[in-house]
Formats: C-alpha cells, structure tokens, sequence
C-alpha cells in the first residue's frame, strides 16, 4: 500500500504541475496553444524521471493529451507518431533479430574480447570506440541495435558462469554502446538529422556551404577526445561486478568453433550490409526508414527470421515512446512554444551580458543541449538553429561557427531516455534505470560541454575558425 500511496503522490504531482501551466494566464508572446504543449513537456518529464507508470505508457498519454486539450485531432495526432524516424527505429530494432539469431553478435563479442583479454573494463573502452568510429557513417540507431545483443551474450554467459546478477557490469557496457555511437554521430555531415537541418539553414538562409571533409576537420577531434573521456566517466559512474570475463571468452571461443557458417548467415551479413549501403548512398531518396522496412521484410522474404522472431524479440514499447518523443518535439515546434522558450532564453542571456563571441556560442550551446533532452536532436536543430545563426549574424559571429556548435551540442542528449533513440534502444533490454540515465549522464553532459570548448578554443583556433 506504501508503494501505491507513493505512486499515486507521483502522479498527482506531475498532473498538478501541468494543470497550473495550462491554467495560467499566457505570458507574452506565448499562445494558448504553446502553453499547453509546456504543460504537456513538463507533465511529460515528470512521469518520466519519477517513473510511476510504465515509459510506454507515458508515450499514449502524449497523444491523449494532444487530443484532450485540442492540440490536434486524432488523425493529425497520429500523423506526428508516425514520421519516417519512427519507421526507421521500427526496422533498426527488427534488424538486430537475424543478427542474433544467427549468432553474427557473438562473433563479434568474440573478437572484442579476444582484443581485451576478457578486461571488463577495456571492454567498455572498446565498445565506445567502435560504436563512435562506425556511428559517423551509420546511424546510431543501427549501431546500438547490432551492438546491444553483443553486450547482452557477453552478460548472460558472465551471469550464468557465476550464479549472480551482473547490474553494475551490464550497466557500464549498455552506456559504451549508447553513448559510443552518439559521440560519433557528430563527426560527419551524414552521421546525424541535425547535421542535415544545420547545413540546410546555413545554405538557404547564409549561402555557407560545408564540405564532407572540412566538417570533419572541425568536429572529428571532439569525437576523438570524447571516447577516452567517454569511457572514463561510465567507469567513474559504474563499477562492475568482475574485473574481468574470462568464462564469456572461452565460451564464445568454443561455440565460435562449434559454430559454422552457413548460408544463412552469409545471406544475413549480405542482407544487412545491402541496408546500410543504401542508407548511406540512398537515404535521400527511399529515406532511412523505408529502407530499414525493406531490410526487416528481406529478412522475412528469405526465411532468415519470422514473424514471430520479429513479435517476441523487438521491445514494442520502446517503439511506442521513441514515436511519443517525436510527437511531443512536433507539438512544441507547431505550436511555437519551442521557439517561445528558445527567446526567451536568448532574452535572458542579454540581460546578463552575453551577447558576442564564444560566450554567445557557449550559452546556445548549454541552451542546445538542455533542449536536446527533451526533443529529438532533429528537432532541436530546427527549432534553436535559426535563432542560433540569427543571433550570431547580430553579434557579427561566423554563422558557420554557430551552426557547427549547435549542431554538435544538439548531439548531447545524454540525460532523459526520449532524448536519444540509442538511450531508448539500450532501455528495452530492461536493465537500465532511468536514475541510471541520470548518474552517467549528468557526468557526460559536463564533460562533452567542456570537450567542445575545449576544441573550440584550441583546435578551431588554430586553424583560423573562429567567432
């Protein structure tokens, strides 16, 4: 009874708090409308962070309340669950299923332990360093997904070797893997939506064109220096069970020559290497999730997987929230109350004196990255991006410079599970808490501002590209 009075506490708690937004008088230059979408965020962030009813669930609630305040009708409600990002993450998490059942993750788990000699901690340096390298050329969603089983395999040997729970263990390889290939997303013009968004601003509003290799001249050295400090902040913030795996090492080298290769699994690396292909060559005109689809119903078609496999493997309800993050990002941008918070931000920053130069830049920048939590980075990009560049044309800021520093920034999503599909995908395994997110995240957040900066004044110093 204790525990439904706490949770009853917690929900009336977050509805009270939204129901005072919704209530209140509209400050200026705010609508109705965009009122309620704060309500809705606020309500939203709650539930998440104090967690009193299934993540899933919170997701629906998104929705019903679009339609219960009049924020849309049913149809254009669904609309905004349904954008190509949630078709991509649907066929991201169905990609992974073949993966596993033909035994390619723990191949791979194999070779990464072979390398570390069962460390667990060179382990978690190894995960982030690969996941980081490969996520600059395809999406995170995808290296989260493939990778995700390879860090459960090694668990559940580990697990079952020694009779006990591996929390600790398990926490610190899920977060190599997601955090790993959201740094990396950074590095590349193609690694991210809001690497996308910020080069369409700068080339219509400004005429700026970036080039492939002159963007990663800029950004790659963040990402280089982001893995070791990556790596160092999960193994402040976790600390596995065991020191080191050797059971997993020797099981998987046994099963590995057990094992052959047939032709199915010669047919799943060629099915899944055909996708990635195409969302790097192709993207811009089938779209990453019609691609992911066809991918998943490949496997289908050739009798990799069926769908059962698909029913009982892929978490539906990460699905679910990952669909209610984008509509919620879509309501908050429609509505302007994304743009009303970003002003009045903007508004705070000159009553302060922060108006010029790399103080501007580093205010946008933690500005991004708060926002990034609460939307899809996409999504953050298209709401700070202009006002980001605006600002900087004002102040006589190099709007290249203040779109590179938004764009990566709105990467830095690393504190609420809605804030990145990786976050999302490593929370279906069950073994990530959201005070997980919260412990390891917080960390990272200080120290990728710190990173950027870091390179802002050094790196892009030297090389002449400055503010």
């Amino acid at each position: 009874m204790a525990g439904d009075s706490g949770k009853w506490l917690k929900i009336v708690l977050a509805f009270s708090l939204a129901a005072l937004i919704v209530l209140a008088p509209s400050p200026e230059g705010l609508t109705e409308a965009g009122k309620s979408s704060i309500g809705l965020l606020v309500l939203v962030v709650l539930l998440f962070g104090l967690e009193p009813v299934p993540l899933p669930a919170v997701a629906l609630l998104i929705a019903i309340y679009q339609v219960a305040l009049g924020l849309g009708d049913s149809t254009s409600v669904a609309r905004s669950f349904m954008a190509d990002a949630a078709f991509f993450i649907i066929g991201a998490l169905m990609m992974a299923v073949p993966v596993t059942k033909q035994g390619i993750d723990r191949r791979i788990a194999l070779q990464l332990l072979s390398r570390t000699g069962g460390d667990v901690r060179l382990l978690s340096v190894g995960l982030v360093t690969i996941c980081a390298l490969v996520g600059g050329f395809v999406a995170d969603h995808t290296v989260t997904a493939v990778m995700l089983p390879v860090a459960l395999s090694i668990l559940r040997i580990t697990e079952d070797s020694v009779n006990t729970d591996m929390d600790e263990m398990g926490r610190l390889l899920l977060f190599s893997i997601a955090y790993g290939a959201t740094i990396g997303g950074i590095f590349t013009p193609s690694g991210g939506g809001r690497n996308v968004v910020m080069l369409g601003f700068l080339q219509d509003f400004y005429g700026v064109t970036i080039g492939y290799g002159e963007w990663m001249l800029y950004v790659l050295p963040v990402t280089l220096l982001l893995i070791p400090v990556t790596a160092a902040v999960l193994n402040v913030a976790f600390r596995p069970e065991v020191k080191d795996v050797p059971v997993a090492l020797r099981t998987l080298q046994e099963e590995r020559e057990e094992e052959s290769w047939t032709k199915e699994t010669w047919l799943t690396l060629v099915i899944f290497g055909s996708t990635v292909l195409l969302w790097i060559t192709a993207s811009d005109i089938f779209s990453l999730g019609i691609i992911a689809l066809g991918g998943a119903f490949t496997f289908v078609l050739f009798g990799i997987v069926d769908w059962k496999d698909y029913q009982r493997e892929v978490d539906w309800g990460v699905v679910f929230i990952y669909m209610g993050a984008l509509s919620l990002g879509h309501v908050l941008f429609e509505t302007g109350a994304a743009g009303w918070l970003a002003g009045e931000f903007t508004a705070l920053l000159g009553t302060v004196g922060i108006g010029a130069g790399a103080p501007l830049a580093m205010a946008i920048s933690g500005m991004t990255m708060a926002m990034t939590n609460f939307m899809s980075a996409g999504a953050t990009a298209t709401v700070v991006g202009p006002i980001a560049l605006e600002m900087g044309t004002v102040s006589g800021v190099s709007p290249m410079f203040m779109g590179l520093v938004t764009a990566v920034s709105a990467a830095f999503g690393f504190l609420l599970v809605l804030a990145t599909p990786p976050l999302a995908i490593i929370y279906s395994s069950g073994r990530i808490d959201t005070k997980d997110l919260v412990m390891a995240g917080v960390l990272l957040t200080l120290a990728a501002y710190a990173v950027l900066f870091l390179v802002v004044n050094t790196w892009w110093r030297f090389l002449g590209f400055t503010p």
